[in-house]
């Protein structure tokens, strides 16, 4: 939201009207429908109040779990509670004959907050959505009762926010199966500071951001029991604010570097964007200036607004979409498998077509159902007087609609693809679901001061949909990663619910199809490690695919420790002992890495393979000795070990004893056969390892060893 007041020269404007947007015939149609009447409010009236030009939001969300997903609307509302208690958020139920009905007010969703953004999800696992509102001024958290009501439990819930919150996302940090939350906040800002006599003169309008500080994200843990604690100084999330507090405005969660922990990406509004990579136990980094995607291509911080992920182009990875400002170019992240990102927004088709608008909402979706991820885009511009002050700038803006080619590149379709797309509005948010259950994803696009606009899809290409339900992991899925491979394509999707802008969407995972009519193969990996293999599947239909508990629960107790479920689970016949979890570990190798003794000693009794290898080519001993385990691996040597395997760095168990220093376990691996002399890929062997990090007394006992050997 930088809002430059440049004129854009006309040659420039010429250059751009050479770029080819001609499309080929496309499947996709999108038919406006007319029945939800909701309109929003921005409550302005000539003070330039700055929350007046961000929202809001949407959220699909089936409330009373009857299969056809309602529609909650955000409502920014006015500045005086008596005005804002006429003309609130508003809920509307599905009837699934393509008829929606408000009912807000048996609902018991009555929030007269200036509302920005909405964010569901089922936090408490009861089998039901609930519903977290982003509001200037304090949040809202409604606990969905399960009888088609609400009750309000922001303040024993502690998630009441009073910051300036924009987006938010549900995300299990931990992989406890409690879902926890982090709230993007925006500036801080407050009515008294507003300035009247931003803009041109003769032309005010609102502030610039630049004027005003960001406020902190905030990261709220899930404690189970229907509370959250705020951990964001404990999980390092402010070690951004160090530099600068962010100005977020959009939120997506997902596994960037595939490491089986579920990341953070935030959108910033003229300050650089923020990776948040989970290291586990609680604790994150910040590395997007490291990892290619703080900056624009040209290292430029733009006014990032809206993102979404997805596997844009095959690769098994997850790329992210960024929405900005007009006179900038969206952004497009190509994830390239190592931890790293690319801009690739010239490249893929994309920079032309969104220089001239101010992108907020956007939903990476297969709309055309051909099988690859497409991209949609609602614009708007911030400043509702440009017309008057840019030659090549408007307020009203359409929305966009590009197709993915299949190649890295994207053709924009919007023209050909319905009414709506030639219609010139101020959008802010934009909600994706398939609310018919027709098999393609409809979008419902909410405008800033004006209508809401229902667009139904009428695509006719074969598709399948995946509806995910834990049962030791978090009950909704989230972060489940889906593998769906039909003839030669294999399309990665993982599970989410909270991104785009200010706005939650269908959980249930969309895959276009094509003319394919058979699903090959489809795998789906649980945040409890479990994996699940369908074959065979017809094509056109849903597909609920319920997590096996048992297993899930050996993976999840041997990963926290939990003792008790591990002898419940691993005491079942039908549970295999050596299941190989999503992270590539069996539940010992999980419970070795997380230090557990007795979870070990109860997996081994019960004919756990202490030598199986990872995909890594570690064994339990040579994890337990890389961690410095010293009690585990000593008890691990107590048993049958081999300890001279090699993983796939040609490392031993006995060379990370020695380059950690323990001459303990240096002295009991040699006492039972482990080799002086091997090498790893390095050329390093225990000797060298141990001498470059200054262990003198180990170097001695590995040289005496050693020649004793010759």
């Amino acid at each position: 939201m930088m809002f430059l007041f440049r004129k854009l020269s006309l040659q420039y404007l010429l250059l751009s009207s050479m770029i080819n947007l001609i499309a080929d015939d496309i499947e996709v149609q999108f038919i406006i429908e007319n029945s939800i009447s909701f309109q929003h409010q921005t409550g302005a009236k000539g003070d330039f109040h700055l929350p007046e030009a961000i929202g809001a939001g949407l959220a699909w969300i089936d409330y009373d779990m009857d299969g056809f997903i309602d529609l909650y609307c955000v409502n920014s509302g006015y500045w005086t509670k008596s005005q804002a208690s006429s003309s609130g958020s508003k809920l509307y139920r599905n009837l699934g004959n393509g008829n929606f009905v408000d009912v807000t007010n048996q609902s018991g969703l009555k929030s007269t907050e200036y509302g920005q953004g909405a964010t569901v999800a089922d936090y408490d696992n009861d089998g039901d959505p609930d519903l977290y509102l982003t509001n200037f001024g304090s949040n809202q958290l409604y606990q969905n009762r399960g009888d088609g009501t609400f009750i309000d439990i922001t303040l024993q819930s502690g998630v009441g926010d009073p910051l300036w919150s924009t987006s938010a996302a549900f995300l299990d940090i931990d992989l406890d199966g409690f879902l926890d939350l982090f709230v993007v906040n925006y500036l801080q800002y407050s009515i008294e500071d507003s300035v009247l006599n931003c803009g041109m003169e003769g032309y005010p309008s609102y502030c610039h951001p630049s004027l005003f500080a960001g406020a902190a994200d905030q990261l709220y843990y899930n404690n189970g029991d229907g509370s959250f604690s705020n951990i964001t100084k404990m999980a390092r999330i402010d070690d951004a604010a160090d530099l600068f507090n962010g100005k977020g405005l959009g939120v997506v969660a997902g596994d960037f570097n595939r490491d089986g922990w579920p990341d953070i990406y935030v959108a910033n509004d003229d300050t650089a964007n923020f990776l948040f990579y989970n290291r586990g136990g609680g604790v994150f980094n910040e590395v997007a200036l490291m990892t290619g995607c703080a900056y624009s291509f040209d290292g430029v911080a733009q006014a990032g607004m809206g993102v979404d992920v997805a596997d844009l182009n095959k690769d098994g990875w997850l790329d992210i979409f960024v929405t900005n400002l007009s006179y900038e170019t969206n952004a497009l992240y190509y994830n390239n498998g190592d931890g790293t990102f690319n801009d690739v927004i010239h490249q893929a088709h994309l920079a032309n077509q969104s220089f001239l608008y101010v992108g907020f909402a956007t939903g990476l979706y297969d709309f055309d159902n051909d099988n690859d991820v497409d991209i949609f885009i609602a614009n708007g511009h911030v400043i509702h007087n440009i017309d008057q002050t840019s030659e090549t700038l408007t307020a009203s803006q359409p929305n966009q609609l590009f197709v993915n080619i299949g190649d890295g590149t994207f053709r924009e379709v919007s023209k050909q693809a319905g009414k709506h797309f030639n219609l010139k509005r101020v959008s802010r948010g934009a909600a994706f679901a398939d609310y018919d259950n027709d098999g393609d994803i409809d979008v419902a696009v909410s405008n800033s001061g004006q209508r809401l606009e229902l667009l139904r899809n009428e695509t006719s290409a074969n598709w399948i949909r995946v509806k995910t339900v834990g049962t030791v992991s978090n009950r909704d899925g989230i972060g489940c990663r889906v593998s769906l491979q039909a003839g030669k394509e294999i399309t990665v999707q993982e599970v989410h619910r909270n991104a785009g802008y200010l706005s939650s969407h269908d959980p249930r995972l969309h895959f276009g199809l094509n003319q394919i009519d058979n699903v090959d193969r489809l795998e789906v990996e649980w945040l409890s490690g479990v994996i699940q293999v369908f074959e065979n599947i017809p094509a056109n239909q849903e597909l609920q695919i319920i997590e096996p508990k048992l297993p899930a629960q050996l993976l999840w107790s041997s990963r926290h420790g939990d003792l008790y479920m591990a002898k419940l689970a691993s005491g079942n016949s039908q549970v295999n002992i050596d299941i190989v979890g999503r992270s590539g570990n069996t539940p010992l190798l999980m419970a070795v890495e997380g230090n557990h003794l007795e979870v070990i000693k109860l997996l081994i009794n019960r004919g756990a393979d202490i030598n199986q290898q990872n995909r890594d080519g570690n064994t339990a001993l040579i994890l337990a000795c890389s961690q410095s385990n010293v009690e585990v691996a000593l008890f691990l040597l107590g048993c049958q070990v081999e300890v001279n395997y090699f993983n796939q760095e040609r490392e031993t168990a006995l060379m990370y004893s020695a380059w950690r220093g323990n001459s303990k376990l240096v002295c009991k691996l040699l006492d039972v056969g482990a080799e002086v002399g091997p090498k790893n890929l390095e050329g390093e062997t225990a000797i060298s390892l141990a001498k470059s990090a200054g262990h003198h007394k180990i170097v001695k006992i590995l040289d005496r060893i050693k020649n004793r050997k010759k």
